[in-house]
C-alpha cells in the first residue's frame, strides 16, 4: 500500500531532525568537495532554508583536494564531527584513493560519494574503501536530506538497536553486545548486521568457532557484504587454517577484483602452502592491476594538465589529451569518452574538423549509443560544410535520445541550424522552439525560426 502524504511528511520531518541534531548536538560539520555549483546551491538551500542552520557554522565547501586532509584535521581539532560529501570523479581524478586516505586518518568520519551510474565492481570497491553511502546526481533537496539522515543514523528501530549493540562492543562489553545482537535477530531473523555483532562478541569472548559460525551465517545472508568474508579470512588465518582463509579471500576477490593488496595477500598464502604456480599467477595479476591503476593515474594527470593549457595553448592541450588516451590504449573505456569529447572540441577550435571527426569516430567504438558523440561528430562535419553527413549525425543523436536537444539552448540551436541546412524543416523548427523555451533571449534561434516561417 503506497505511503500517505502524512506518512511521507513524517518521514521527511524525522530525517530533517536527524540532520539538524547532528549539526547542533554533535557539532557536525558538512565538508563538500565538489565543483558542481548546482549541487552546492541545492545543498546550501537544504542547510539554510530547509533546516534553518547557520551555513558558516555547519558547512565548508572546498575545491582544493590537496588541502582536504589539512582542513579536516583543523575541523577535528575544533571538536567537530566530520561528514564528507565528495565527487567520485573530481578535477578529472578518481577519488577512491582519497577516500581510503581520509578513512585512515579519520576512522569516525562519515563519507557520502556523489556519482552517476558506475559498474557494480567500482561501487563494491568504494564501499570497501570506506564509503558509507552514495547519492546519484541530479538530486533533489528531499533526497539530500534523506541520504544525509540515513548515513548519520538509521531511522528504524532495527537500525537503532544495531547502533546500541555496536556501542556495547566499543565499550568492551561483549556479553551485553551478544545479548543485544540476539534481540536484533529476534527482530529480524538472519540479519547480517546482527550476526556480525554476534561474531565480534564471540571472538572477544574467546570462542573462535562460534564467531566463525556467526560470520558464515552473515556471509550467506548478504551476498555482496564483504565484511563477514574479511572477518572469516582473518579468523581462519589466526587459527592457522590457511586453505579456508583462501576460500573467503577468493570470494572477496570475485566480488571486488580491484583490490591489489588482497591479491598479493592471497599469493603470499599460496606461496606458504607451496602452490607456487597459483602464487605467481596472483602476483602477476596484482602487478597488472597496479599497472592499470598507474595508467589511469597518468591518464588523469595528463587530462588535468591539458585543462591548464586549454585556453592559453590549444596545441599543447591537444598534446596532453592525446597522451591521456594513448597511455591507456587497449584499456580505454566508457569513462574515456569525456576525454575524446574534450580532444574533439580542442581540435575544432583549432579548425581541425577532420581530425576532430576522426577522434569522435574512435570514441564511438567504445560508446556507439552515446548521442553526445553523434552530436559532436555532426558539429565537426558542419564546421567542414559537410552538411549531409552533419544532418545524418544529428538525426542519429535524436534517434538515440529524443530529449537530447534539451541539453541546452545552444545544443538545440545548433541541431536546428544543421537540420535547416539539410532541408528537414520540421525538425529544425522543433529544435529552434526548444532553444527558445530554454532561453527566450537566444536571438539566433529566434532568427532561425523567423527564417523558416518566412519560407
Amino acid at each position: 500500500m503506497p505511503a500517505t502524504r502524512d506518512q511521507i511528511q513524517t518521514k521527511i520531518s524525522q530525517c530533517e531532525k536527524t540532520v539538524a541534531d547532528f549539526a547542533h548536538t554533535e557539532k557536525g560539520l558538512f565538508v563538500l568537495l565538489t565543483d558542481d555549483q548546482s549541487f552546492i546551491k541545492t545543498f546550501r538551500a537544504v542547510m539554510g532554508k530547509e533546516l534553518g542552520l547557520v551555513l558558516s557554522e555547519v558547512l565548508l565547501a572546498t575545491q582544493d583536494s590537496d588541502k582536504l586532509i589539512k582542513r579536516l584535521k583543523d575541523a577535528e581539532k575544533r571538536g567537530r564531527r566530520l561528514f564528507l560529501v565528495l565527487e567520485r570523479i573530481f578535477d578529472n581524478r578518481d577519488m577512491s584513493h582519497t577516500v581510503r586516505q581520509v578513512k585512515e586518518a579519520f576512522p569516525d568520519i562519515l563519507v557520502l560519494v556523489l556519482t552517476v551510474e558506475v559498474d557494480q565492481k567500482r561501487i563494491v570497491y568504494l564501499h570497501e574503501s570506506g564509503v558509507d553511502n552514495f547519492i546519484a546526481k541530479p538530486v533533489s533537496m528531499q533526497t539530500i536530506v534523506e541520504k544525509l539522515a540515513f548515513t548519520i543514523k538509521p531511522q528504524k528501530q532495527l537500525g537503532k538497536a544495531i547502533d546500541e549493540a555496536k556501542s556495547l562492543l566499543a565499550r568492551g562489553e561483549p556479553e551485553k553486545a551478544k545479548a543485544a545482537a540476539e534481540e536484533i535477530l529476534r527482530m529480524k531473523p538472519g540479519s547480517a548486521a546482527g550476526l556480525m555483532i554476534v561474531g565480534d562478541a564471540e571472538q572477544a569472548l574467546g570462542d573462535l568457532d562460534a564467531a566463525q559460525a556467526a560470520y558464515k551465517q552473515a556471509a550467506d545472508n548478504a551476498n555482496l557484504y564483504l565484511e563477514p568474508l574479511r572477518k572469516l579470512a582473518a579468523l581462519c588465518e589466526e587459527k592457522g587454517n590457511l586453505e579456508e582463509s583462501l576460500v573467503w579471500l577468493e570470494r572477496m576477490d570475485h566480488l571486488s577484483p580491484l583490490n591489489t593488496e588482497r591479491k598479493v595477500n592471497m599469493g603470499e598464502i599460496h606461496l606458504t602452502l607451496g602452490n607456487e604456480e597459483k602464487a605467481a599467477g596472483l602476483f602477476e595479476s596484482a602487478i597488472d592491476q597496479a599497472a592499470k591503476e598507474a595508467k589511469e593515474l597518468i591518464s588523469t594527470l595528463a587530462e588535468r594538465i591539458a585543462g591548464f593549457y586549454a585556453e592559453k595553448n590549444p596545441e599543447r592541450s591537444e598534446f596532453y589529451l592525446r597522451k591521456a588516451l594513448d597511455v591507456k590504449k587497449e584499456q580505454l573505456n566508457f569513462e574515456d569518452v569525456r576525454v575524446f569529447n574534450m580532444l574533439g572540441l580542442n581540435l575544432r577550435r583549432q579548425g581541425k574538423w577532420r581530425e576532430a571527426a576522426a577522434e569522435y569516430t574512435r570514441a564511438m567504438k567504445i560508446a556507439p549509443q552515446d548521442p553526445g558523440l553523434h552530436y559532436n561528430l555532426g558539429m565537426a562535419y558542419a564546421q567542414g560544410e559537410q552538411m549531409h553527413d552533419a544532418r545524418l549525425c544529428m538525426e542519429k543523436a535524436v534517434g538515440l535520445d529524443r530529449d537530447f536537444p534539451r541539453s541546452s539552448d545552444a545544443v538545440a540551436f545548433n541541431m536546428g541550424y544543421v537540420f535547416m541546412r539539410g532541408g528537414l524543416k520540421d525538425l529544425a523548427r522543433s529544435c529552434f522552439e526548444v532553444s527558445l523555451s530554454l532561453n527566450p533571449e537566444n536571438e539566433k534561434a529566434a532568427k532561425g525560426l523567423a527564417k523558416l516561417s518566412a519560407r
